[in-house]
């Protein structure tokens, strides 16, 4: 193969196989590179040995073919291969990546859940301007923001603002006690002795307390809600949503 027809052939594979590939628009070029190539195959194909025949052991000299026998050409590199197998494997990996990400969100997927679902509202109080909040201090509330709700067969419930953590984060909190343990403003400073439940929201989450009614509660208490009942009392609005459930 000439110079010329070389530098033709060089051409043609950086235009087939280098990193800027666009020889597939090119029909004519692509028919070029084929006959080029299929040139120097032919040319660099090794021809076959002739083999001598031993002068002592009385054979004949093998009889040469009476044509000679063309080399088949090697099978033609696919073009734009690295271009193509790229392209394949960035889509099989961006389909992997799709099939764990839907499988992923297919088992975190969310679902409303209703916390009181099933649950009956049986009442709802809401805060008494005369309740006595002299119990608010021992019950570690800030007086000043602490509402105080009437005596529900024999519990009084307070919702406060208090410190929920060593952080210094505060957070409404609500507390039911007693009714005969709540003190007045100059009650003697004694802590409350009988029932006590209590519990502290977070950020949005409103603060709710949850038991189960014992022979403790006081006795009206446990007439309306039997011993076993489980109860609970959710801060909403200034208002406060009474829940029962049978235990």
């Amino acid at each position: 193969m000439d110079a010329d027809h070389g530098s033709e052939l060089e051409r043609l594979r950086a235009r087939a196989y280098g990193p800027n590939a666009d020889i597939e628009g090119d029909p004519a070029a692509v028919a070029r590179l084929r006959e080029l190539e299929d040139r120097e195959r032919m040319r660099t194909a090794p021809l076959e040995a002739e083999t001598e025949a031993d002068p002592d052991d009385g054979t004949d000299p093998p009889q040469a073919d009476p044509e000679p026998q063309e080399a088949e050409p090697a099978p033609r590199r696919p073009l734009l291969r690295s271009r193509r197998r790229v392209w394949v494997a960035a889509v099989a990996v961006a389909g992997v990546v799709a099939l764990t990400s839907a499988a992923t969100a297919a088992g975190v997927s969310v679902t409303a859940v209703d916390r009181t679902a099933g649950i009956a509202q049986t009442d709802t109080l809401t805060a008494d301007p005369d309740a006595q909040l002299g119990s608010a201090g021992y019950l570690g509330f800030d007086p000043e923001q602490t509402r105080g709700f009437a005596d529900y067969y024999g519990l009084t419930v307070f919702s406060g603002v208090s410190q929920i953590d060593s952080e210094g984060n505060q957070a409404e909190c609500l507390i039911a006690l007693d009714t005969s343990e709540v003190r007045e403003a100059d009650s003697p400073r004694s802590a409350p002795r009988g029932i006590r439940v209590g519990g502290c929201g977070a950020g949005p989450f409103p603060a709710s307390v949850e038991f189960i009614v014992t022979s403790s509660f006081p006795e009206p208490f446990r007439a309306r809600y039997p011993v076993g009942t489980a109860m609970q009392f959710v801060l909403d609005d200034g208002n406060v949503g009474v829940f029962s459930a049978d235990g």
